[in-house]
């Protein structure tokens, strides 16, 4: 176990909003951590329930507490709120989504990787934790042993995200050098973690990816990730258009990759839409899309990157989005 004179500071930044019922135990497996040197900001966004109670009795439990409240903003406000007041002082940074929880060891694990390796950025693999069961992100795709990703061959790393297979774009289960939010920030949309996953590429040199599990990520209905359809919705094209345009300095496979993903976010929105009771109410974003989806058939059609059943699932969109409401609905 570290000691408490640890003399690198990490800042953990907690966005809360309206999670009373799960607050205690994300708050609990963060005190209890084995590394010590903690900040822990607590950044109660609005809430409207008794987090922001809950958050200001664990500040007088733990003098490592430091707890913000403020107007209702969002996730991305929130964090930034967080790194806005840690980011000068701080030696690492990391992010805990309040309604999930930690191993009692990950910032020690992470911690003492990075200064092993000189690591810019460190993550673990995750657990999912549904209502009645425990299950695994990608498991088959994440190495058995510790891995290190140089700058050399860190962009190989774009591959996995957009496969969604090994490098996951949440900032949640890993732990950052600060310089690499020295200027970065999330942006206001939706989806923030898909914005920001290119630019932390980009300024990270050494990247160690660990074979343990040491994040539990709460998979609930009420989450943002779960909602239907809403014009918020449409940020994930937004935010693959936005990496598109950083790619175009890292040659045309990783252009193609890019574009590729901003496709397979038009057939998202898609899925979406045609799921929801209220489908004819979002008809003309769902004309939008299929002309988006249309336009660029040759493209997904030829694109190496892209799967052969989504391929069929554009071709279909593109002919008729009602014969593939129908099919998708069956399927699903």
């Amino acid at each position: 176990m570290i000691k408490d004179n640890q003399p690198h500071l990490i800042s953990v930044i907690v966005p809360v909003y309206n999670v009373e019922k799960y607050l205690r135990q994300c708050l609990d497996s963060i005190i209890n951590q084995t590394y010590r040197n903690l900040e822990i900001i607590l950044v109660d966004d609005g809430s409207t329930d008794s987090s922001g109670i809950i958050c200001d009795e664990y500040a007088q439990i733990d003098a490592r507490i430091k707890v913000i409240h403020k107007e209702n903003g969002g996730l991305s406000s929130a964090r930034n709120a967080g790194l806005d007041v840690c980011i000068s002082g701080g030696d690492y940074v990391a992010f805990v989504d309040s309604d999930d929880w930690l191993e009692l060891d990950m910032y020690e694990r992470l911690y003492e990787t990075s200064k092993k390796y000189n690591a810019d950025i460190v993550a673990s693999k995750i657990y999912l934790e549904y209502k009645n069961k425990t299950g695994f992100l990608n498991e088959r795709y994440w190495p058995q042993k510790v891995v290190t990703i140089d700058e050399f061959n860190k962009m190989r790393l774009f591959k996995d995200v957009c496969y969604q297979r090994l490098y996951y774009t949440t900032v949640c289960n890993k732990l950052y050098k600060s310089q690499i939010f020295k200027k970065l920030r999330f942006p206001h949309y939706l989806y923030e973690d898909v914005f920001v996953i290119l630019d932390i590429l980009r300024a990270a040199s050494v990247i160690v990816l660990l074979p343990e599990h040491k994040y539990h990520y709460r998979q609930r209905e009420g989450s943002i990730m779960y909602k239907e359809f809403s014009d918020t919705s449409l940020d994930i094209i937004e935010a693959w258009k936005y990496n598109v345009l950083l790619l175009e300095d890292w040659g045309s496979q990783y252009i193609d990759l890019g574009k590729m993903k901003y496709l397979q976010a038009h057939k998202g929105i898609v899925n979406k839409i045609v799921i929801s009771d209220n489908c004819s109410r979002h008809e003309g974003i769902l004309n939008q899309m299929q002309s988006i989806i249309r336009e660029n058939l040759f493209f997904i059609i030829a694109n190496r990157y892209m799967r052969i059943h989504e391929k069929i699932e554009c071709v279909i969109i593109a002919c008729n989005t009602r014969v593939y409401r129908l099919c998708y609905r069956l399927l699903k």
